[in-house]
């Protein structure tokens, strides 16, 4: 059961970091190369909105992992 609950945790802190940083690269990209018709800045959020919080805790997680793999 432990190991299921390890795999299930990479795979999300895995899946955290891939969407932060993609939501990153979307906002640079609509801020610096091209704006789509779509895109509007999210309000009260600050510039890059939830992603870093995603980043972090997607990092925090992974660390988590790798700790409780090695058995410290």
């Amino acid at each position: 059961m432990k190991v299921i609950g390890l795999f299930l945790k990479s795979v999300f802190s895995v899946l955290a970091v891939t969407i932060g940083f993609s939501i990153i690269i979307w906002i640079v990209y609509n801020e610096f190369i091209h704006r789509l018709p779509d895109y509007e800045r999210p309000p009260l959020v600050g510039f890059f909105g939830i992603a870093p919080l995603m980043i972090g805790f997607g990092v925090y997680w992974a660390k988590q992992v790798i700790e409780q793999i090695r058995g410290k």
